[in-house]
């Protein structure tokens, strides 16, 4: 059982109790009546039986730390107040006066009690004390809830980030592979034209070596096409399969980092290919490394993504470079570099702080470079360096460790 007891005038904690214990009711109504004139967002929100109600169970709480030196019901009343208040808008000093109204009411009826000047401020010390232990208590708990929740929508907003990316990305490869499905499906429609005719002509008795001639060029021309847009298709279904299951997968693999990042950026083509911007990758050696895939992916996607959104005007010609090099032994280097606008030195600094956007409504979520960042430096062990200034482009250099 956790136990408290004051530092100071121990010897008058009989005399305290005794108080405590007969002016419970004049205490309870003395520190509701406060905290309800003071605290305005309390006011036509909460019936007074309501504040009295949660008045006397702060109360126990202090009862019964100076009576049984028991801090357990106070510590029960913190969880209680911390869980219920951390998900509602409200002013922090309503918390606070909530647990100074038992030291208020406490003090409106103490000189009815004691005479003598001495003992008084003996008895306000020991309650003073209560109170901080108290008070410094619920600040350090509420804080902590506050974090854990302002993490815990970081991460579910993070999450739906990822989901929106992953959607569009969906809907650009969908209208990709309609094009080369639509012209191998024109083809085969062709063959199967050109095969009725040849067809009626030989039941006709018609048929001639010209015609069959013109017959095998039309249906290998017809053929040779839908193939190659089939491939073309294949090749957009497998680059982007590859990367939808690494982005949904945790499984550390070993992969030739430039390979894998060429296939990314194939599955990428959708944002910019109806653009003014050219994607390229530049990788000449071949670097395995032993990496969580889905997060070169998710690093690969944002880093492109945010460049087009916000390195370029709608419109404008430009080249984003994605550069696979190896460091030494130890490292290879990712590296995303535009020749477009650049960064101003005012937000640089800031560019990988959550929710911070330059697009603001138009777009902008402010969380792409911070998932970089953190899948950077959490899953891939690595660090993020960017380089920048206005008019001049903008470089994102990444060190990863080529074994975990």
């Amino acid at each position: 059982m956790p136990t408290w007891r004051p530092t100071v005038f121990v010897e008058r904690i009989p005399q305290l109790a005794e108080i405590v214990i007969r002016r419970r009711a004049d205490i309870i109504d003395r520190g509701t009546d406060w905290i309800r004139r003071l605290s305005t967002d309390l006011q036509g929100k909460r019936p007074r039986a309501e504040t009295r109600e949660l008045v006397a169970r702060n109360y126990e709480g202090f009862y019964a730390m100076i009576v049984d030196a028991d801090t357990q019901t106070r510590d029960d009343f913190i969880e209680f107040v911390t869980a219920y208040r951390s998900s509602m808008e409200f002013k922090i000093s309503t918390l606070l006066r909530g647990f100074m109204t038992f030291k208020v009411g406490f003090e409106a009826v103490l000189p009815e009690e004691v005479d003598d000047p001495v003992a008084a401020r003996e008895l306000r010390d020991m309650v003073d004390e209560a109170y901080f232990d108290s008070c410094f208590l619920v600040s350090d708990v509420y804080a902590s809830k506050l974090k854990a929740r302002l993490h815990q929508t970081e991460a579910e907003l993070m999450r739906r980030e990822k989901q929106a990316a992953l959607g569009r990305l969906v809907a650009g490869v969908a209208h990709e592979i309609n094009t080369p499905i639509g012209v191998a499906v024109t083809g085969a429609s062709f063959v199967r034209d050109r095969v009725a005719e040849v067809e009626q002509s030989f039941r006709q008795g018609g048929l001639r070596k010209s015609t069959i001639q013109k017959f095998f060029g039309d249906v290998r021309e017809a053929a040779n096409l839908s193939l190659t847009n089939l491939d073309r298709a294949a090749g957009l279904v497998r680059s982007f399969k590859q990367v939808a299951v690494d982005q949904s997968s945790e499984q550390r693999r070993s992969v030739d980092l430039g390979k894998y990042v060429g296939e990314v950026l194939a599955s990428l083509q959708p944002l910019y290919r109806r653009t003014a911007l050219t994607v390229r990758l530049e990788s000449t050696a071949k670097i395995m490394v032993s990496v969580m895939p889905g997060a070169v992916s998710q690093v690969v996607t944002n880093l492109v993504s945010n460049a087009i959104t916000h390195g370029f005007e709608s419109g404008q010609e430009g080249e984003i470079v994605v550069q696979v090099s190896k460091e030494s032994g130890e490292f290879a280097t990712l590296t995303c570099r535009d020749n477009g606008r650049g960064i101003a030195p005012e937000a640089r600094d800031k560019i990988f702080e959550p929710f911070f956007t330059t697009r603001r409504g138009s777009g902008g979520s402010g969380l792409g470079l911070h998932i970089v960042h953190n899948i950077v430096t959490d899953l891939l062990a690595g660090e993020v360096q960017v380089e920048s200034e206005p008019a001049c482009g903008c470089t994102v250099r990444i060190r990863i460790p080529i074994e975990a």
